[in-house]
């Protein structure tokens, strides 16, 4: 058989089917099977932690270090700074939990009088009315379950914890074995496709990594900015408001308003005048980071359409929740280049 003047054989064809229906069954099992989501979780968090480890990883091999002492002072180093964000965190976490708590009824009780002054609005907009009815239930029912999910959080943290043992494990695997993988993984090509498979792997891992790295890059100065912004407003929490934002900041376009929120209902505990203030600084900041800086950052790393990315994070969402949210453009933007070097390479 012949695909753009090339030959492809009966078995090829056959094998990369079998391959792809793998793929497919393992996605569905993914989905349906708890188990499989949560090795998947840890898989795809280890992924992304290695590919934003390895530059600094060739640095060190450059310096004369090898692959298995360059993965262990990494992800030593790694270990000690999340110890000492943890070390830091905790504390500040369980003494302010009340105070969070408090600051959440504080918003719930404003909540309370807006939906007050506007009941009269009963006799002269029913539907104006029944909206303003239906988002009171929902921002009330959004304010309850944060304050049950700040107590869960600290009870959950032993479950954390197991992520945070298993991950710098698998994590060093990625770095130290690196080639070991993915010499077991060629092996599953034919002989003469594999200097083609070669390359294509090459082309994503830099698409993959530079958009990872300059992702990370991007959501430590939204991160940086949002605590000067809270700090200099006098916002409550601003340390771990801005922790807030930078990580959801990793999401594009949705993250930015995920990350904003809590920040702007916590301004709204000092006045309404602060939370105008916060929204304000927080859309200058997001114009700036998405016109000038992540066009010089990341470049034409992913060159997707808008749309495009839009079903990737909710396809990402609806089947791994925020974990596919984070990976739903990456994957998108690797399979993209897989499918245009295999026409270009094999096909």
């Amino acid at each position: 058989m012949k695909i753009n003047g090339k030959d492809i054989s009966k078995k090829h064809i056959i094998k990369y089917s079998l391959i792809f229906f793998i793929l497919i069954t393992v996605a569905i099992f993914f989905i349906h099977n708890q188990i499989l989501k949560e090795i998947g979780y840890l898989i795809i968090i280890s992924f992304l932690v290695s590919y934003t480890l390895k530059p600094f990883q060739t640095k060190l091999m450059d310096m004369g270090i090898n692959k298995s002492i360059s993965a262990l002072i990494l992800i030593g180093g790694i270990i000690f700074v999340v110890a000492g964000s943890l070390f830091v965190i905790i504390p500040y976490f369980m003494k302010d939990n009340l105070n969070i708590r408090n600051a959440l009824n504080s918003i719930q009780n404003l909540i309370d009088v807006v939906y007050i002054k506007l009941k009269p609005a009963k006799n002269n907009d029913t539907t104006f009315y029944i909206i303003s009815s239906n988002l009171y239930n929902k921002l009330n029912t959004v304010i309850q379950g944060l304050s049950v999910k700040i107590c869960d959080a600290a009870v959950n943290l032993s479950g954390s914890l197991l992520y945070m043992i298993i991950v710098p494990i698998i994590v060093y695997y990625f770095l130290a074995d690196g080639k070991l993988i993915k010499h077991g993984l060629l092996n599953l090509f034919p002989v003469k496709s594999r200097s083609s498979i070669v390359k294509i792997g090459c082309h994503v891992d830099k698409i993959l990594g530079r958009y990872i790295l300059s992702q990370l890059i991007l959501s430590l100065f939204v991160g940086i900015v949002t605590f000067i912004i809270l700090t200099l407003l006098k916002v409550d929490f601003p340390f771990i408001l801005s922790l807030i934002n930078a990580f959801f900041n990793i999401i594009p376009y949705f993250g930015p308003i995920f990350g904003a929120v809590p920040a702007i209902f916590m301004a709204f505990t000092n006045s309404p005048k602060t939370a105008v203030e916060v929204i304000i600084c927080l859309y200058v900041l997001q114009q700036l980071e998405g016109n000038i800086l992540c066009p010089k950052i990341t470049g034409d790393s992913i060159s997707m359409h808008p749309l495009t990315v839009i079903i990737l994070l909710l396809l990402g969402g609806k089947i791994a929740g925020f974990i596919g949210m984070v990976a739903a453009v990456p994957l998108g933007a690797a399979i993209k280049v897989i499918y245009k070097d295999l026409n270009y390479y094999i096909f």
